[in-house]
C-alpha cells in the first residue's frame, strides 16, 4: 500500500491530475491502461495523445483527451453517468470512488443552480471528459494501490471566467462550494482550479495540509492546457510514496472523550451507537471514579477529522455532559482489506490483515507463488450470522457459525489458487 501527495502549487485540473499521475512513469498504471478504460466506458469515442511539454521553467506531461462532443456537449445527468460507469465492469470500490467525486459536483452544482443534484446537466464541465478524469484517477489510485492521499491547499486563481453561463467570478461558485470551509490559496492569472478537480480533492482528502513525513520514490508533473505567464506555472505535481510491508502503516486519527457520572446503563447504550453512528471508528466506556467518591464512566471514541463534528453533536445530544474533550494521535496498523466470497448462496466478507514482514520475505514468498504467511483471514460475524440464520430458514444448508466461517476461509484460499 502507498501514499500520494498531490502539490496543486499552479493550480489542477481531472486531465492535469490524470497526467500526473501517467508521468510517475509506474508500470501499473500506464497510457494503455487509461485507453482500456476509455474502451470499457465509451467505445471508440476516444482518443488521447500524451506529450511533454514545457509551462514557463518547468515541464510536465499533458494528456490531450479528444472525443467527438470535445466543441459540442450534450446534456448528461447523474444518473447517465452512474449508468455507464455500471455498464463498464470496474471493480466495485472505483465505482463508489468515481461516483462518490460525480455526485459531490452534482450537489455543488445543484446548489448553485438551486435544483436538485439529480436535474443538474453535466454541460458545463464536459460529461464525457470529466467521465474519463474521474474515472481514470480512481482507477489510478486502485492500481497503484494508494491507501490515502495527501494534498497541500490548491491554488484557486483570480478574476473572471467565461462559461456557459456568462462570466463567473473565480473561484466558479461550483469550486467554491465544493471547498467551502477548506484551507485554499487565491492568486495566479484566470481560473486555475476547475470543478472536477476540486471534487477529486474534496473527496480523496480530509484536509489539505501537507504532510508530516513523506519519502517519495515517484514524482510526476501534469501540465495544463494554458500557460499564462503571470502567477505560477500551469501544472501540478504528484508524489507517490510506497509503503515497506517491513513497516506497519501510521495514521493520524482524533480520540475523544467525555467522563459522566449522572446517567444510567439504560441510556449509555444508545449514546454509544448515537457515536458509532456519526462515524466513530470505536467507542468504547471504562469505568472510573468520580468527584465526591462517585462512579462513573469515560466515554471514548476514535475519528477522523472530518467525522468530529458529527460525533460532537451526538455526544452532546445523548448524553447529560457540558463539553468534551479531543486530542491528536497517531495510530499503527496493519494493511486490511475487505473480500466478499459466496458459499451456498451466501456472501460473507472476509476481513484480510497483513501483518509487518521481514524485508525480502514478502518478495520471496510471491516468486515462490506462495501465499504469504503473515495474511490473518477473519469472516465478518454479522455475515455468519446471517448465513446461520437462513439454514434455520431453510434457505440454504444449516450449519453452526464455526463451520460457515471454515467454508469461508477455504472459499477464499480456493478463489486465490
Amino acid at each position: 500500500m502507498s501514499r500520494l501527495y498531490v502539490e496543486p502549487f499552479g493550480g489542477l485540473a481531472g486531465d492535469m491530475f490524470l497526467a500526473a499521475l501517467l508521468d510517475l512513469g509506474d508500470p501499473r498504471w500506464t497510457l494503455g491502461d487509461l485507453e482500456a478504460l476509455a474502451e470499457a466506458l465509451l467505445p471508440g469515442a476516444v482518443q488521447f495523445r500524451l506529450a511533454k511539454v514545457w509551462r514557463q521553467n518547468l515541464s510536465g506531461a499533458h494528456l490531450d483527451v479528444r472525443t467527438p462532443e470535445s466543441n459540442s456537449q450534450p446534456h448528461r445527468g447523474y444518473r447517465d453517468l452512474e449508468r455507464i460507469i455500471a455498464a463498464a465492469g470496474l471493480r466495485e470500490t472505483v465505482q463508489q470512488r468515481a461516483l462518490a467525486v460525480l455526485w459531490a459536483i452534482a450537489q455543488a452544482e445543484g446548489r448553485v443552480h438551486g435544483c436538485a443534484p439529480e436535474e443538474v446537466h453535466f454541460h458545463e464541465i464536459g460529461a464525457v471528459d470529466t467521465l474519463i478524469d474521474v474515472c481514470g484517477v480512481a482507477l489510478a489510485l486502485e492500481r497503484l494501490e494508494v491507501r490515502e492521499v495527501h494534498c497541500a491547499p490548491p491554488l484557486l486563481g483570480a478574476g473572471t471566467v467565461r462559461c456557459a453561463h456568462g462570466e463567473m467570478p473565480v473561484p466558479a461558485p461550483a469550486v467554491a462550494e465544493l471547498l467551502r470551509g477548506r484551507v485554499t490559496r487565491l492568486g495566479g492569472a484566470g481560473e486555475r482550479l476547475t470543478p472536477t478537480a476540486a471534487a477529486l480533492l474534496a473527496v480523496l482528502c480530509e484536509r489539505f495540509e501537507e504532510p508530516r513525513s513523506f519519502a517519495a520514490a515517484r514524482i510526476g508533473y501534469g501540465a495544463g492546457t494554458r500557460d499564462p505567464k503571470e502567477g505560477p506555472p500551469n501544472l501540478c505535481r504528484v508524489q507517490l510514496e510506497t509503503a515497506s510491508k517491513s513497516v506497519p502503516l501510521r495514521t493520524e486519527l482524533f480520540e475523544g472523550a467525555v467522563q459522566l457520572d449522572d446517567m444510567r446503563g439504560e441510556e449509555l447504550a444508545p449514546a454509544l451507537e448515537a457515536i458509532r453512528t456519526a462515524g466513530a471508528l470505536d467507542a468504547w466506556w471504562t469505568a472510573v471514579g468520580m468527584k465526591k467518591n462517585r462512579p462513573g464512566v469515560l466515554l471514548s471514541f476514535l475519528a477522523r477529522e472530518p467525522e468530529r463534528a458529527g460525533i460532537e453533536n451526538a455526544v452532546l445530544r445523548h448524553t447529560s455532559s457540558l463539553g468534551l474533550r479531543w486530542w491528536r494521535i497517531e495510530r499503527v496498523e496493519c494493511e486490511r482489506e475487505s473480500v466478499t466470497v459466496r458459499v451456498d448462496g451466501c456472501e460473507i466478507r472476509v476481513k484480510l490483515r497483513r501483518r509487518p514482514q521481514a524485508a525480502g520475505q514478502a518478495a520471496g514468498q510471491a516468486a515462490a507463488g506462495a501465499e504469504p504467511s503473515d495474511l490473518d483471514l477473519s469472516p465478518e460475524y454479522e455475515d455468519l450470522a446471517a448465513a446461520c440464520a437462513r439454514g434455520e430458514r431453510g434457505e440454504c444448508p444449516q450449519r453452526s457459525l464455526r463451520e460457515w466461517e471454515r467454508l469461508a476461509i477455504e472459499a477464499y484460499r480456493s478463489s486465490r489458487s
